[in-house]
């Protein structure tokens, strides 16, 4: 599961020996009042300072950024069918070559499908070939969080998503892709697949 950015900044603290978040600002070289104004709204906007952070210190973005799961046991796993989606051009969502992924139960419900993310629109999250799970039944976009769409014209994507007062950003994290929105009126129910709640891989190095 993803730690809040309280989280984030407890776990650098934890191992750089720290006692204040101003020094985790400090080791990120980001503004203390950035960084205390992302833990308030519990969204990471120091991404690119967390990943050189990780380069440097030798940890996986991963391993910073979400809460550790217990080992796989047949008990504790379940295996569920994959598809493949398109990260950055058209494409529908299509079955993976592998039969099955394993996945830890506490992340699946019966609404969730397994993605692949294919291309480097969304680098830095989700490598090319990266594995995720989309709850089909959360569709109700909250800001800051990545979801999944079939976009007319432009395929099956996933983004970062922002609500403007005209419409939805959709935003790719590598910045070689811009980001695009959607009206309000434009945007269609079902063209949201549902949110991203897990990388099922380490695909952040």
């Amino acid at each position: 599961m993803r730690k809040t950015v309280g989280e984030i900044i407890d776990t650098i603290k934890s191992l750089k020996g720290f006692a204040k978040d101003y020094e985790v600002a400090d080791t990120l070289g980001v503004g203390r009042a950035a960084l205390s104004n992302a833990k308030q709204r519990d969204r990471v906007s120091f991404l690119d300072e967390l990943v050189g952070f990780c380069d440097k210190e030798g940890y996986t973005l991963d391993f910073i950024r979400r809460a550790p799961w217990a080992s796989l046991t047949p008990e504790a796993s379940v295996k569920v069918p994959g598809f493949s989606i398109m990260g950055g051009a058209p494409g529908d969502l299509s079955p993976l070559e592998a039969d099955s992924v394993l996945l830890p139960k506490e992340v699946w419900n019966d609404s969730c499908v397994v993605i692949r993310v294919n291309g480097d629109s969304m680098e830095k999250l989700f490598m090319d070939g990266a594995k995720a799970v989309v709850d089909t039944e959360a569709k109700e976009i909250v800001s800051g969080h990545i979801y999944a769409f079939n976009i007319p014209h432009e395929g099956s994507i996933v983004r970062e998503c922002f609500t403007e007062p005209g419409g939805l950003t959709l935003a790719p994290c590598n910045k070689n892709y811009p980001p695009s929105s959607i009206k309000w009126a434009d945007l269609d129910p079902e063209m949201i697949l549902g949110k991203v709640t897990c990388t099922l891989v380490n695909v952040f190095r």
